[in-house]
């Protein structure tokens, strides 16, 4: 019997190394609130950078709920990336989270959601001048269409099977440049952020209509499916509070007044 006590003394520290080291370098380690890496992308009026600042409603609500939890974060903490990017990264990453982001069906499958933060619609927009109807996206397959790599807009039309010809941009700003030179017919994108890129670019977002929806629903937070449920349901409950006393409605009013 003092023969197999001793081994396990002497085996059990090494077995608790082993098995530290294994969960450190699977990345199994347990998460907090503030270990979140938190993305967003120029998505105005939801978010965007003014001097270098986030700011929008997404990134207004991010800091209620931060407040409401207990983080001690600044927007400053945001990083504001290309959508692709940021897309790709909190796919890849645990404890990561993007934001403001279209909820899909299709997404739910790649991300846990926090939800709802705003209401949106994404729809096609084109010039009034040319008097173009779309009665059913099966209307679209002879027009262009701009897009932003990756965004919903992208994968509605995608979604449609129509084999819409599609042209591919970075940004919403290049996007509707490329839109006001006759790049492409129209544009599938939300009409908020749309009409915003058109104020930013100096052009006249009153020539512009939109002449199809392709879905209205909401956006949320996305969080790479890896992220602690516990965590989760912690900002889940707090935005739920600013649903109910009514902060995350005074917010949203202040942006598209």
């Amino acid at each position: 019997m003092g023969g197999t006590r001793h081994g396990l003394n002497t085996t059990t520290p090494i077995l608790a190394g082993l098995l530290l080291s294994l969960l450190l370098c699977t990345g199994a380690v347990a998460q907090t609130l503030d270990d979140i890496q938190w993305i967003s992308e120029e998505y105005a009026p939801y978010n965007y950078t003014d001097n270098g600042v986030p700011r929008g409603i997404g990134v207004d609500v991010l800091m209620e709920i931060w407040d409401r939890v207990g983080v001690e974060r600044r927007a400053t903490d945001i990083q504001v990336l290309p959508w692709a990017r940021g897309y790709r990264i909190t796919q890849d990453q645990p404890a990561t989270c993007l934001f403001s982001t279209t909820v899909t069906d299709q997404r739910r499958a790649l991300f846990t959601f926090v939800e709802p933060v705003v209401e949106n619609r994404i729809a096609l927009l084109a010039p009034r001048s040319r008097g173009l109807r779309i009665e059913a996206p099966a209307d679209i397959s002879q027009y262009r269409i701009g897009v932003v790599r990756d965004d919903i807009g992208e994968e509605l039309v995608v979604a449609t099977g129509v084999g819409a010809p599609l042209v591919r941009t970075d940004s919403s700003r290049i996007m509707v440049r490329m839109l006001q030179g006759q790049r492409f017919d129209m544009i599938a994108y939300d009409e908020d952020v749309a009409r915003w890129a058109m104020q930013l670019e100096g052009i006249d977002a009153n020539e512009y209509e939109v002449v199809y929806v392709l879905r209205e629903g909401v956006m949320g937070i996305a969080c790479n499916k890896d992220t602690d449920p516990v965590l989760i349901r912690e900002l889940q409950q707090a935005l739920d509070t600013l649903t109910e006393d009514g902060t995350l409605q005074r917010i949203t009013r202040k942006y598209r007044q």
